[in-house]
């Protein structure tokens, strides 16, 4: 096989496969690396996370069909849906406007979510205005924070990062190890030179700024892959965990680690009256003005067994494989279901999968979660060809945030190929 390519992507968990089709469809010559394997066995729940899919008019038509290219997404007829002490928030029903105001929310606060990338009138003045009145606009606080690759306080989580659009309607989908197949099947359709059981070793170098090759040993390939340009998916953490050796020229400062991340439980549930009723998907929070961290803020998720739910919620990442703090945590899921489910009779069905496994065996967890004041260190790079992409970059956990990166890396790649072949078509002449 000749290894050359003009562009290599390492990637893991379905990152950056719309990217590749990009440029597959752009015919600019590109690989891409699968190391998903590499990052321990998970499953499809925990891949797939708890932030569902907001949906966008704004979306691309091939974004939307690597989207769609899984599992199928089920919408949530009530939209995206809090559980607040106070009964249920839905944001796309006919009471929504009544129950926001019954909730003090301001109007304009509101109106700002429903417009378009933020593009609101004075919607800086908004975000400082919220940052001083967060009774009546904890809706944009919680925009802006519940997916969030950075914690910030709730008070202060306007001013920082992008807000969801909470108001769209909203989707989400049962995974399934099938599902995640198909999406790499919808990759090799587009013609994308996909190579799922290899190792990426090291790096070769044609100077101290450019990358010119990149070591594989795989089932399909092995040896010096010559490359132009790389686009590196895994987070500094993700790195040094499946290519140490690589991680240290990349990230020479070591591994960035989270400051909290999301983790899973699963519950089981009696049938009730109550429990029937509940939505495919709900963020109950306890108490608004609180922590939205630990058990005050969950997601209680619908699963393919009638009385099993995953419930998510963020913990510090340091406790992430502490065992009897991830049993107690559970307790507190459970008071608080039974308060708000009393005849639901909550259990644990299973513990998160830190529980069960050590750091060695599942590695980073898929959605971390960073302290403020990281920004450039998580933006660093040395290299004059490589991208980064993932956790690290995204302002928040959103399908839409994940596409507004790759489509930079894309134009740039772009114009990058259309100088090369210019310069080519030149020389030939010449």
């Amino acid at each position: 096989m000749d290894l050359n390519t003009a562009v290599l992507i390492v990637s893991s968990h379905g990152r950056g496969y719309w990217l590749a089709s990009e440029l597959q469809r752009e015919n600019i010559p590109v690989v891409l690396i699968d190391v998903t394997a590499k990052l321990g066995v998970w499953p499809p729940e925990d891949v797939e996370g708890p932030f569902g899919f907001f949906h966008s008019d704004e979306m691309t038509d091939t974004q939307g069909e690597r989207v769609f290219s899984e599992d199928a997404f089920e919408s949530v007829d009530q939209g995206f849906t809090l559980w607040l002490h106070d009964g249920p928030l839905e944001l796309k029903s006919s009471l929504t406007q009544y129950r926001l105001a019954k909730n003090e929310q301001n109007k304009e606060v509101c109106d700002s979510l429903m417009s378009p990338k933020q593009g609101y009138k004075n919607f800086a003045g908004i975000q400082k205005w919220a940052a001083e009145n967060f009774q009546e606009s904890w809706i944009l606080h919680l925009a802006h924070q519940w997916a969030a690759t950075t914690y910030v306080p709730s008070a202060r989580a306007s001013l920082t990062g992008k807000a969801l659009r909470l108001m769209n309607p909203f989707s989400v989908r049962k995974a399934t190890r099938a599902g995640q197949q198909k999406s790499v099947e919808w990759l090799t359709q587009k013609n994308v030179d996909v190579h799922q059981k290899t190792d990426v070793l090291d790096l070769s170098f044609k100077n101290n700024k450019t990358i010119s090759g990149v070591e594989l040993h795989g089932e399909r390939s092995s040896g010096l892959m010559h490359v132009e340009q790389v686009v590196w998916m895994l987070s500094s953490e993700e790195s040094y965990f499946v290519a140490p050796k690589i991680a240290k020229r990349l990230f020479p400062e070591g591994a960035l680690e989270p400051e909290w991340c999301w983790v899973r439980y699963r519950m089981k549930m009696s049938a009730c009256p109550e429990r029937d009723a509940l939505p495919l998907h709900v963020l109950l929070i306890d108490q608004i003005a609180g922590p939205w961290t630990h058990q005050n803020m969950m997601v209680v998720q619908r699963t393919a067994l009638e009385d099993q739910f995953d419930m998510w919620i963020r913990i510090p990442n340091v406790q992430r494989f502490n065992k009897e703090y991830l049993r107690i945590r559970g307790e507190k899921l459970m008071d608080i279901l039974r308060e708000r489910l009393p005849l639901a009779l909550p259990e644990v069905q299973s513990y998160p999968q830190e529980f069960y496994y050590t750091y060695s065996q599942i590695g980073p967890s898929s959605f971390p979660v960073y302290a403020e004041g990281l920004e450039g260190r998580r933006r660093k790079i040395s290299y004059s060809n490589v991208f980064l992409d993932g956790a690290e970059i995204w302002k928040n956990f959103s399908w839409e945030d994940q596409f507004e990166n790759q489509t930079l890396i894309r134009d740039s790649l772009m114009k990058w190929w259309k100088l090369l072949q210019q310069r080519k078509e030149k020389e030939r002449r010449d």
